[in-house]
């Protein structure tokens, strides 16, 4: 299992970064709630995957992972090398 964490130094939260963990089943995605009790989790099986898509700004990366019919991931503020790397993860168990 690889555990992904959105960058701080991309302006994301210390306290409440965005979470990819990609499995050998599952990509998951997870971000802790407004209060910082639990996290809000959307998991998306490997196999469910169609697309993978990388968009680089000025303060960060956006990762979309788009499904059939399991729902789409948006993330942001990644490094460019993390996003790189989760892309590479799924794509070569598709």
């Amino acid at each position: 299992m690889s555990v992904f964490k959105a960058a701080f130094t991309r302006g994301a939260s210390p306290i409440n970064p965005e979470i990819i963990e990609v499995t050998h089943k599952f990509v998951i995605y997870k971000k802790r709630k407004i209060y910082l009790i639990g996290y809000d989790t959307i998991m998306i099986p490997i196999s469910k995957i169609s697309s993978v898509e990388i968009n680089t700004g000025l303060i960060g990366t956006e990762i979309i992972i788009q499904s059939f019919g399991e729902g789409t991931i948006t993330a942001h503020r990644f490094s460019l090398n993390n996003a790189k790397e989760i892309k590479r993860l799924i794509e070569s168990q598709l």
